[in-house]
């Protein structure tokens, strides 16, 4: 478990399928992810244990929590290695009603700082789709530098990268 000021990030569980289900069904959150509109409920039922699994490797997503009440989820954090690659990215959202208050920061650091103490990353990407400014600010913000490296078989993204915690 991870705590900073504000939050409490918990390695995410097959229980979260919550949160996941409240962030994937949201048009106004998943027109900022792969296909740009709402996931199937059989698509989340089987991307939540994949998210479980990735912690075999000793690092991956977080449930993000508020700190003065962890049964309150407000969405989700890490850094995890992208499928049939040797590159790992960061990935994170955020109900609605939680963005614009620095919680993105304040997680997507916690977790970046988090994977690289681990000893097992030692360079973290980061996408966003084109037009989400929200999300290249962020990622600006955490450090990161953009980079011509494709990642994604897209052209629908930015992509950047950093190899040094916050």
């Amino acid at each position: 478990m991870i705590e900073t000021e504000r939050l409490r990030l918990t390695p995410v569980q097959c229980e979260d399928i919550d949160i996941y289900t409240e962030l994937f069904t949201s048009e106004e959150i998943t027109r900022y992810l792969p296909g740009g509109k709402p996931y199937s409920l059989e698509y989340i039922e089987n991307y939540v244990p994949q998210k479980v699994s990735h912690w075999e490797k000793g690092f991956g997503t977080f449930v993000v929590s508020l700190k003065s009440d962890p049964t309150v989820k407000i969405g989700y954090a890490g850094v995890e290695q992208i499928p049939e690659s040797k590159y790992c990215d960061i990935r994170y959202g955020l109900l609605t009603e939680y963005q614009g208050k620095g919680y993105a920061f304040e997680a997507a650091k916690a977790v970046l700082n988090f994977t690289f103490d681990t000893g097992k990353v030692s360079e973290i990407y980061g996408v966003a789709v084109i037009g989400n400014l929200g999300s290249e600010a962020l990622l600006k913000k955490l450090g990161m530098r953009s980079t011509n490296k494709r990642l994604y078989d897209t052209d629908d993204v930015l992509t950047f990268s950093t190899r040094t915690r916050l």
